[in-house]
């Protein structure tokens, strides 16, 4: 289970684009245009009050928290196991602070967030080997204006939205609903225990 900011359809297009430049081999693992993402706060497990939790941190903290413009522009492969991944060579104070609230808030809510130095990115591929990456990238802008909480669900090839939440300060409502910019979107039933410790 992790929070997440997710690409809009048309930053999809063009991370597809950048990523038809690198230098695949058959062991590289793609990453699907759907699962495009960057974590900001994993959860290894969460029981069912925990998710809820977790679901009203997401509207407190995008509640008083603004979006922000977010440059991709470096392109490597972390050696351990092959992550492929576009990165920002400057983090934006505003995504610094929404990260490390909800990183805060899950550890209070006793969700155990992990622990390890957050290093913002967006996985293009596993197995890639380091040689794989193209020299020159070209900046690919990134407007960011909401965020979502996503479960993997067990045996299949896709996460779960469980709740989506638009910035405070992007100007506008929240995902699909009007009036106050961080109100939640989607709550589905809250998962059974065996689910939620997936």
């Amino acid at each position: 289970m992790f929070f997440a900011v997710e690409p809009s359809p048309a930053l999809v297009r063009r991370l597809q684009a950048h990523a038809a430049r690198w230098n695949w081999d058959a062991q590289a693992r793609r990453s699907p245009p759907h699962k495009l993402h960057l974590t900001l706060v994993f959860v290894a497990a969460a029981d069912p009050e925990q998710v809820q939790a977790l679901l009203r941190l997401g509207a407190r903290v995008a509640a008083t928290h603004r979006g922000c413009r977010l440059v991709l522009d470096r392109a490597s492969v972390w050696p351990q196991g092959g992550i492929a991944h576009l990165a920002p060579s400057a983090v934006p104070d505003a995504l610094r602070a929404l990260q490390q609230a909800l990183h805060a808030g899950a550890r209070a809510a006793g969700a155990h967030p992990d622990q390890r130095t957050w290093r913002p990115h967006l996985t293009l591929a596993r197995r890639a080997q380091p040689g794989q990456a193209p020299r020159e990238v070209a900046p690919l802008d990134w407007q960011v204006r909401s965020f979502s909480l996503q479960r993997s669900l067990p045996g299949a090839a896709r996460y779960q939205t469980l709740g989506r939440w638009v910035l405070g300060g992007s100007g506008t409502g929240a995902v699909g609903t009007k009036g106050s910019s961080a109100k939640l979107c989607t709550v589905p039933s809250p998962p059974t225990a065996a689910s939620a410790a997936q």
